[in-house]
């Protein structure tokens, strides 16, 4: 692990993230959404859900190693990158995801909890949560895309690991093969039906792909029009 380079995401195979987790040396992040938390997850693992992911407010746990994790491993690697371009040294992702986690045989749990995200992390502590200390502590842009588009999702977390192909896909689904096609080419936006086949076909949340489709739509404008917007548009609260 230590002859990685700098800018290189560590992946861990199941079974050590497994031993570390047993030995308390590491703590575990789960950067799925929270209806995939919601309906499996690793006991004891905290939730960063992709969507809100903030490598700048990012837990750093003195004395054990912070592993990320997702359903087979195409997020949580994405996510450990974010890290690594912030200056977070030693990211570390699961290889597998929760997949490999439940193959090799380790427990899941359900448990419908209320989730802390990364602005009340940044403030555990502080004692302060106060509109001044969250806007300091918060940033107010993400540089960088951090959620990759449903087609990408589709190809690697879902697809390739499960040796489904497009043709396969369509039929099982109800759609034309061009449907399929056109997603993983990006050129066709997830729909509600289409989330909703998706979801029933994948066993997913039903939201679970309007999810991911609105989290890249909202990055990509987010990095080619924010500062534009901010420089145009004065929140209300700020005239009063």
């Amino acid at each position: 692990m230590g002859n990685k380079p700098k800018d290189e995401v560590v992946g861990i195979d199941a079974a050590t993230v497994n031993t570390w987790l047993e030995n308390d040396e590491a703590v575990l992040v789960d950067v799925r959404e929270t209806s995939e938390f919601d309906q499996e997850h690793i006991p004891g693992a905290m939730l960063l859900p992709m969507s809100m992911f903030d490598p700048e407010l990012f837990p750093s746990v003195p004395g054990k190693k912070v592993v990320l994790h997702c359903a087979v491993g195409k997020r949580s690697e994405a996510a450990g990158k974010m890290l690594l371009n912030e200056g977070y040294e030693g990211a570390i992702h699961m290889i597998g995801g929760i997949q490999e986690w439940k193959a090799a045989g380790y427990a899941t749990e359900v448990q419908f909890i209320p989730h802390p995200g990364p602005r009340d992390i940044a403030l555990q502590g502080s004692g302060d949560e106060s509109p001044e200390a969250v806007s300091k502590q918060v940033p107010q842009e993400a540089v960088q895309p951090i959620s990759p588009p449903p087609g990408e999702v589709l190809i690697e977390e879902f697809l390739s690991p499960l040796g489904i192909g497009e043709k396969e896909l369509a039929s099982d689904i109800g759609v034309s093969e061009e449907t399929i096609s056109s997603i993983i080419q990006g050129e066709t936006v997830i729909t509600a039906e289409l989330s909703l086949r998706l979801a029933r076909y994948f066993s997913t949340a039903s939201d679970f792909w309007l999810h991911v489709q609105m989290e890249h739509d909202l990055e990509k404008v987010r990095r080619d029009v924010g500062k534009e917007i901010r420089r145009q548009v004065t929140p209300r609260t700020a005239k009063t």
